[in-house]
C-alpha cells in the first residue's frame, strides 16, 4: 500500500485497485474547491491509472458525475449517518473532462 498526490503522482504498476475516500463537502464545505478537484480527478486517473480500477466512496452524487468517468458499479454504503455510494470506474486512457476541453485557450 503506498500514499501519494494521485492528481502528479504515476501509476506504481501497470495494472491495480486504487481505492480512495476523497472530499465530499461534509467535513470540508468548499464547494467550489470541490467542483474544480474532481474533474482534475478524472483526468489524473485517465493520463496515469489506465488499467486501474478505482474505486471511491462518495456522500455527495453530484461530484461522482464531476469526475467524468462512468462507474462500472454503484454500491449503496452508510459513512456513519451519511449515505454514500462506492463508485467502481475500471479506468481507461481518455481525452481530459468535459470542463476541461471547454475552457478557452490561452492567449
Amino acid at each position: 500500500m503506498e500514499q501519494g498526490d494521485i492528481l502528479t503522482r504515476a501509476a506504481p504498476a501497470p495494472a491495480g485497485i486504487l481505492l480512495a475516500n476523497p472530499p465530499y463537502g461534509v467535513r470540508l464545505h468548499d464547494e467550489h474547491a470541490l467542483a474544480a478537484f474532481y474533474p482534475r480527478l478524472g483526468d489524473a486517473l485517465k493520463q496515469h491509472f489506465a488499467g486501474w480500477s478505482a474505486f471511491f466512496l462518495t456522500g455527495d452524487m453530484r461530484l461522482a458525475k464531476l469526475i467524468g468517468l462512468k462507474p462500472s458499479r454503484r454500491t449503496p454504503l452508510w459513512n456513519g449517518n451519511i449515505e454514500c455510494r462506492l463508485f467502481r470506474f475500471d479506468i481507461v486512457a481518455g481525452r481530459p473532462a468535459r470542463a476541461a476541453r471547454a475552457a478557452p485557450a490561452p492567449q
